[in-house]
């Protein structure tokens, strides 16, 4: 069987010294529809093959792992994946690149099949356990088959961003690689893509994706292979070259640099319209209006979002508080323009009222898009782990506290009641002040005497046992035990990029708020209607498009060539010193894992010779013992 894996080390033909990185050639095609026909038959046959291949893998896969995790095994992952299996399954495999892919997707479809399990109520624990133990092996198998691979290019392009299909009739357009399926698995259950998502040569590629040392392009072939493929950019010292490349402003750093500053900006200016909220303008001053067009720009960016990837874009906490942000902006809005038109005391104090929730939540969105810088980045999945593990206890805080709360509305309609006193919010008050620590037993004497004083007593005490004796130690613990916080952050770091290289369109320059405003208001009509009047010239639509992206980001144009030169500088100076001169007697001690597999084997033979000792010792007794009785 033929191999169809693209040689990347074969496509580098030269290396300009002006670059820091190799160049790899654009594809060329060829004029002549002979040649073009043939060119297509031969692509159609190297992917009968590679879905021939990824199907066989697939299947030594699923009988490896089945293998190696039976029903009822109590082995960890760890000591079940040994290097003597990953050999196995790399020959296996003939060391095809989508070996690592084809792992991660038989561990996704098992975990969506544990997913459907649980919801019907399907399967024993034990089936369950012995599904999730093998899921576990096939990400740990997945992570050591990575490095497998000894060229870093190929582990980029081919193993772990290129994307991958089982048969011809799959979507194009839904095919997946193997950092997508990482981070999917990740999302259901942080355990199990966390450990791939933090392993050393994936976040080397996570990083490249980061700065734009991988970027995405259109492949040649779309209805072939995929919509979308990876490759290694030029990467120039010329400020003017770089300039003019308008490819790094979809690199997923610079677009969060703008996102950052953009939301940064809201916040002074929402600070600065707080401060001057007590004096009466007109409809709306210049800060006002600046205020509404950047949450404007933002609503537009995740509208887009909403329309390309459907309502799952809200299981993130950073859509769900920009939601409600949006909620807040358009109410205090209306308000704002009520007030100018009808001038009442009423409605201006309802527009403060609304225009005072938004600290509430514009500091918490701020603070999580900070989340790429290490230090906020750690503290935040400190936090969210909290989050995640008191979950059930603030469910159950909830539900006692709807609980009490009935029952006191039934004894607080038998009591005798204050008139004008409304028992909703008499009775909010006592919940609140026992779940504060700071019970009112003389308030709950009106909820019916001796009995409501007991039952409110009983409501305290359930309260404190909740909060002290679970929610405490919770807490404690979750702060206690950070040696896994760096994995997990590195884990939902890939998420972020990988989200981002998603969202970005090759081709297209992606404008993030307000600059996505100008590209509807101004960009977008000018490049329509000079197409129009030219009879729609693709190329003059490109042409005028670049003009006025160059108009509208000059400035972080300018600041990311500057930037980019100082980058590829340092690259260039670290790849000229990163010359080695191999020292063959240099004792270079040996990773933890193989010294650890090397006294445990030590040992198996240390026994398996005082067995044989023992053996030959109780023969010579035999023996003894026999010419003893003679």
């Amino acid at each position: 069987m033929s191999d169809s894996r693209t040689n990347l080390l074969s496509s580098v033909i030269s290396q300009n010294p002006e670059h820091t990185y190799y160049t790899l050639p654009p594809e060329t095609f060829s004029t002549n529809s002979g040649e073009s026909i043939r060119t297509l038959h031969q692509l159609n046959d190297d992917n009968h093959n590679a879905f021939l291949e990824i199907n066989e893998n697939l299947v030594i896969v699923r009988d490896v792992i089945r293998n190696l995790v039976p029903l009822g095994s109590i082995k960890n992952s760890g000591d079940l994946i040994t290097d003597t299996v990953v050999d196995y399954v790399f020959e296996k495999c003939k060391n095809h690149s989508n070996v690592v892919f084809v792992t991660l997707h038989y561990a996704r479809e098992l975990q969506e099949v544990d997913k459907i399990n649980d919801v019907h109520g399907r399967g024993g624990p034990a089936v369950r356990s012995m599904r999730r133990k093998r899921i576990e092996c096939g990400v740990f198998l997945a992570r050591e088959l990575v490095h497998k691979f000894k060229n870093q290019d190929l582990i980029f392009v081919e193993v772990l961003t290129r994307r991958y299909a089982f048969s011809q009739y799959d979507d194009v357009k839904c095919r997946k690689n193997a950092l997508e399926l990482a981070v999917k698995l990740h999302y259901n259950h942080g355990d199990y893509g966390g450990v791939f998502l933090a392993d050393d040569e994936v976040q080397a590629c996570i990083y490249a994706l980061w700065v734009g040392d991988l970027m995405p392009r259109i492949s040649a072939y779309p209805k072939i292979s995929a919509p979308i493929e990876f490759y290694v950019p030029r990467h120039s010292i010329s400020f003017l070259e770089n300039f003019r490349n308008f490819e790094l402003l979809n690199i997923p750093r610079n677009q969060y640099l703008l996102n950052m500053i953009a939301w940064i900006a809201l916040l002074l200016i929402y600070t600065l319209v707080a401060v001057n909220c007590k004096e009466v303008h007109g409809f709306c001053d210049a800060l006002e209006w600046s205020m509404y067009i950047l949450v404007l720009g933002f609503m537009v960016k995740d509208i887009s979002l909403f329309l390309k990837h459907g309502i799952k874009i809200y299981i993130h906490t950073r859509k769900v508080i920009s939601l409600i942000l949006y909620v807040i902006f358009v109410v205090d809005f209306i308000l704002r323009a009520s007030n100018h038109d009808s001038g009442s005391t009423e409605t201006l104090n309802s527009h403060r009222k609304a225009l005072s929730l938004v600290p509430l939540f514009l500091h918490w969105r701020v603070m999580l898009t900070l989340d790429a810088f290490q230090t906020v980045g750690r503290w935040l999945t400190e936090i969210s782990r909290i989050l995640r593990k008191s979950r059930s206890y603030f469910i159950l805080l909830g539900l006692a506290t709807i609980a009490f709360f009935q029952s006191f509305l039934v004894l607080h309609g038998n009591s005798d009641r204050v008139p004008g006193e409304r028992n909703e919010w008499s009775i909010m008050s006592l919940l609140v002040k026992g779940m504060l620590n700071a019970p009112d037993f003389s308030g709950s004497l009106h909820l019916g005497d001796q009995y409501g004083f007991y039952l409110y007593s009983f409501y305290v005490f359930t309260v404190s046992v909740i909060l002290f004796a679970f929610l405490l130690p919770l807490f404690m613990t979750a702060f206690i035990n950070r040696c896994t916080v760096p994995e997990e952050y590195l884990a939902h770091f890939a998420t972020i990029v990988v989200q981002d290289v998603r969202d970005n369109i090759p081709g297209q320059y992606n404008y993030p708020p307000p600059f996505n405003l100008l590209y509807y208001t101004v960009v977008l009509p000018i490049c329509f209607l000079v197409n129009i009047r030219k009879r729609r010239n693709p190329f003059l639509w490109i042409n005028i498009e670049k003009i006025l992206t160059m108009a509208v980001f000059f400035i972080p144009m300018i600041v990311f060539a500057m930037v980019e030169v100082q980058t590829n500088r340092k690259k260039d100076k670290d790849a000229r010193e990163d010359d080695v001169k191999v020292i063959p007697d240099l004792p270079i001690p040996k990773g933890e894992g193989q010294m650890l597999r090397k006294m445990l084997t030590a040992i198996e033979d240390i026994h398996e010779l005082q067995k044989n000792i023992h053996a030959r010792l109780e023969a010579v007794e035999t023996h003894l013992g026999v010419y003893g009785g003679l």
